[in-house]
């Protein structure tokens, strides 16, 4: 027995250094590319949407105010949910006000621990061997590297939501069930105030654990119990938020992104397409019908939730169809603006006479990497369904139900593009190792039977 245990030591530290050294090798891989892309080019790292989550951080630090104008009591509150501009807030008050560079390096040790996560999520579903392979395929992935190095919630978001992915596992697959739906209940908590749309997320869940009752909880008061450690923390954090911001705006919303999304996004993309306009006439036509006699946060934000569902409800054939091609760009673009604004800001990519030849390559990488790792995820997914027990079997349906529910709430967007993927990778990538583990074990199992004959 303590040989056993002895072998069994010496496997598992060897698996972890094999573990961290692929870790380290593709943190240090993002520092060195990061340090190089902000040498040339240091506003590389922003987006449109950058302002909206550091300009409060700044604000909190001088002014003592989460607000992207302190003057103005919609963007007291309403324009973000709270955790990554405190997040940037807190590096910046350890590392000094617009510490641009440790706010992103702390970014790539926060995408680092993601892979972490992932490869513990995997040895709980499968075997050491494929969570290896799994962070292996992490670590080179070139959204991940990406938007690690961009001033976007992306990475923060999808650190706590893969632990959320590593609790519900803890939860459907051990005993000890109570633990982790609390951990469960927290970690998506923290997912939503960093980032709103993981909002129903959980309630997705729940609907899953009810319908799977038998494979989930040994009695109704046991499922009881778990939906209620799951909800209290989001139902009372989120609860909190809305009020603070209802007492300083007279709004009742986790912000004012739903609003604005449908309206200026969502409905917008409705007039393009319906109207074939240009994208400055249909924000042109959207301002002229909107009241103008608009005072108060709460009239804003109930006059743009209005306009916006009459956009889109009298053309539901023009939003279907934006729908439809938001989807092809989430699930299949490798993000060519995004990559060419980051690597190549000033010429994005191209010369007068076509593509520079590293961005045809950082290109064909990105489109090889995603068409493969689909095809494997795909075969993994089965193989799983196959394979797994039928409590296991829940937790892949609940993980490929949730894939559905990014792809299908970002939908319907003007703006829809390989981003709104960046939370959902770490899942495609858990089943594409274990597709990979398949198939090699069974060209394995092939040539034995080919040697012994």
């Amino acid at each position: 027995m303590p040989q056993k245990n002895r072998q069994e030591s010496k496997i598992f530290f060897s698996t972890m250094l094999l573990i961290l050294s692929v870790i380290l090798v593709a943190t240090l891989a993002r520092a060195s590319l990061f340090n190089t892309i902000y040498t040339q080019t240091p506003n590389s790292i922003e987006r449109g949407d950058t302002n909206r989550y550091e300009d409060p951080a700044i604000n909190l630090l001088t002014h003592g105010t989460l607000a992207i104008d302190p003057t103005s009591p919609r963007t007291t509150t309403l324009s973000t949910t709270p955790i990554y501009s405190l997040f940037i807030a807190a590096t910046y008050k350890v590392f000094g006000l617009q510490n641009r560079s440790a706010l992103i390096i702390t970014q790539i040790l926060l995408s680092a621990l993601t892979i972490l996560i992932t490869f513990f999520i995997a040895h709980q579903l499968w075997s050491r061997e494929v969570a290896l392979i799994a962070t292996t395929l992490m670590a080179p992935d070139p959204l991940q590297t990406l938007y690690s190095q961009i001033i976007l919630s992306e990475t923060l978001f999808t650190f706590f939501f893969v632990f959320s992915i590593f609790t519900l596992t803890k939860l459907l697959t051990t005993e000890n069930k109570m633990k982790w739906a609390l951990a469960l209940g927290v970690m998506i908590t923290l997912t939503t105030m960093t980032k709103p749309i993981s909002y129903y997320l959980v309630f997705c869940f729940i609907l899953g654990f009810i319908f799977f009752k038998q494979r989930v909880a040994k009695s109704w008061l046991q499922l009881l119990s778990i939906t209620l450690l799951i909800l209290t923390p989001l139902l009372l954090v989120t609860t909190a938020w809305k009020v603070r911001n209802a007492n300083l705006t007279g709004v009742y919303v986790l912000n004012d992104a739903m609003s604005e999304t449908m309206l200026y996004y969502k409905a917008k993309g409705v007039l393009i397409t319906k109207k074939s306009l240009t994208d400055k006439e249909a924000q042109q036509e959207i301002l002229k019908r909107l009241p103008q006699n608009i005072k108060t946060p709460k009239e804003q934000v109930d006059a743009e939730s209005k306009l916006a569902k009459e956009i889109i409800l009298n053309d539901l054939s023009s939003y279907l169809k934006l729908s439809v091609n938001g989807l092809k760009a989430i699930i299949f673009g490798p993000g060519l603006t995004s990559q060419a604004q980051f690597y190549d800001n000033k010429e994005e990519g191209r010369t007068s006479s076509g593509y520079k030849p590293w961005y045809l390559f950082l290109i064909s990488y990105s489109i090889l990497f995603i068409l493969t790792t689909y095809c494997l995820s795909v075969y993994g997914f089965i193989r799983s369904i196959i394979k797994s027990t039928k409590q296991k079997n829940v937790l892949h349906l609940l993980l490929l139900g949730t894939v559905f529910y990014f792809i299908l709430i970002s939908t319907g967007h003007i703006a829809s593009d390989s981003r709104m993927r960046v939370p959902i990778i770490p899942i495609i990538l858990l089943y594409a190792a274990y597709g990979a583990y398949s198939l090699l074990e069974t060209l394995r199992r092939i040539n034995m039977k080919k040697t012994k004959a």
